[in-house]
């Protein structure tokens, strides 16, 4: 077989089949993961007829059933119907993958009848988040706002799915029926012991059936024995309809009595006498787990998986994903205190290039007191740039009383405009002092021999207008010269069009 046949082979549309999960009764579930631009991966589960049904239109019709009512379900509680196809003639469906295990898994034992042990609080969360995500599934309307009377019909362990991550799902609306009507009737399907009375007499049934199937998983959880469990499906059925259902406290005797009081009514043979929707059996169980103090958080339920699980595989990687949870009864100040303290955040300062070296970290004072520094200096660059740039007559003078005139200031020597080699001379900011005579450099000249200033560089201010003599403040007369023009080296680092980057 050549590369691009086994290609092709390990493909279903535009997803890469990598290994087999599991199979169902019609129905082949396996991991698989779609490429697309930029990098972007994801991990998705593969369902697809087996091969000796892809030319059974039952099986067609279940999948494309799933598809039509998946995409259609948008809860944190049902696992999301992602995509749904055609390929080599038979039809597949796409699901998001939860990396967990199945209820039916988690529950199972060495001995018959029973199931495993686990808190209180978790049993009640997982049926309270099933509950959840069932009420949503019958609550389904179409287009126009119509229910479609929504029925799973199969209310399983092997259809609640239990992430690491302490999330529950419910899966598989493959069986599923929808009508315009509040009952349906039909033949017997889903999982014999844990089916409703009436839907297993082929009756018509409505939502409560499902009501009844989740009573049962409740019952087990919380009692550590399966309810209608025998050798065989004919007889788990007889014990369906006998109606016979023990009562939880003399399974379990430490069991509250209002808490028994909810499991009966969820597996009561009359549906009336069941709770109307699921999500009035969900309310009940979190008004009783307020009044017990049973915490029903997704963090209890990680905590168990990854007891009963250990440490889990993750398929595409090879390796092992261990949960480091923290122990306790759940509170806020027990999680923090059990994350201990964080390393402090390094402070640092300067500029963020790799390229260049950062300015040293200085200590909280002395950085107030450099700020200060740097702030005056900005403040009267400033200052003194603004009366230059306003005063456009022909003489610039100030007066003091008592002032002795002093002799104008020597005009400063030019400096050299640097080569691209000087990228270390020092900066002066300081414009010059005009003669009478026109300037020979051009503006453009002047700002291209400029070089980058640094953002915290302190800019000294152009020369004082004022002097410290004696006892006072003496004159200082500016030699008189033409009228100032625009000088874009006036400007301060941080100023609009200096050229330095804000």
């Amino acid at each position: 077989m050549t590369t691009a046949a086994a290609e092709d082979r390990d493909r279903v549309g535009p997803y890469r089949v990598l290994k087999a999960i599991g199979a169902g009764g019609s129905a082949r579930i396996d991991l698989a993961r779609i490429d697309r631009a930029y990098g972007f991966q994801r991990h998705v589960v593969l369902k697809r007829p087996l091969e000796h049904l892809r030319d059974d239109p039952k099986a067609a019709a279940s999948l494309r059933r799933e598809a039509r009512i998946g995409g259609r379900l948008r809860h944190p509680n049902l696992v999301s119907v992602l995509d749904a196809g055609i390929h080599d003639t038979y039809d597949y469906l796409v699901l998001e993958y939860i990396h967990g295990s199945s209820l039916r898994a988690l529950m199972q034992v060495e001995t018959p009848g029973h199931v495993v042990e686990l808190p209180l609080g978790v049993a009640l969360a997982i049926v309270v988040d099933t509950a959840r995500g069932l009420h949503h599934a019958h609550e389904l309307a179409d287009e126009h706002g119509a229910p479609l009377g929504l029925v799973h019909r199969d209310v399983s362990p092997g259809n609640v799915l239990l992430g690491i991550d302490g999330t529950v799902k419910l899966a598989d609306f493959g069986i599923a029926k929808e009508t315009r009507v509040t009952t349906l009737s039909g033949s017997m399907h889903g999982t014999v012991t844990y089916m409703a009375p009436e839907q297993c007499r082929g009756h018509a049934f409505d939502r409560r059936a499902d009501v009844f199937s989740l009573g049962v998983i409740l019952y087990e959880l919380v009692t550590g024995t399966r309810l209608f469990w025998a050798d065989n499906d004919v007889a788990s059925l007889h014990r369906v309809l006998s109606g016979t259902v023990p009562r939880p406290r003399k399974v379990n005797p430490t069991l509250d009595a209002t808490l028994e009081d909810i499991v009966m009514a969820a597996l009561a043979q009359d549906p009336d006498r069941r709770p109307a929707n699921a999500r009035a059996l969900a309310d009940a169980l979190e008004r009783y787990a307020a009044d017990t103090g049973q915490p029903l958080t997704a963090r209890s339920i990680a905590r168990w998986v990854a007891d009963v699980l250990g440490p889990r595989e993750v398929p595409w990687l090879g390796a092992t994903t261990i949960l480091d949870l923290p122990r306790g009864d759940g509170s806020l100040v027990e999680i923090i205190a059990a994350t201990g303290d964080e390393d402090p955040i390094e402070e640092t300062f300067g500029p963020s290039d790799p390229l260049v070296e950062p300015a040293p970290v200085a200590p909280k004072r002395g950085r107030f007191v450099l700020g200060s520094v740097i702030g005056l200096g900005l403040a009267g660059g400033v200052a003194a740039t603004l009366l230059v740039m306003m005063n456009r007559g022909d003489e610039v003078t100030t007066t003091a009383p008592a002032a002795t005139p002093l002799p104008a200031p020597p005009a400063p020597t030019p400096t050299p405009v640097p080569t691209p080699t000087m990228q270390k001379s020092p900066i002066d900011d300081t414009p010059p002092v005009s003669t009478g005579q026109a300037s020979t450099t051009t503006k453009h000249d002047r700002r291209r021999a400029r070089p980058r200033a640094n953002p915290i560089t302190k800019v000294d201010p152009p020369p004082a207008l004022l002097v410290e003599q004696g006892s006072g403040s003496q004159a200082v007369p500016v030699t008189p010269r033409s009228k100032p023009k625009w000088d874009p080296t006036l400007l301060l680092p941080t100023d609009p069009g200096s050229g330095s980057k804000r």
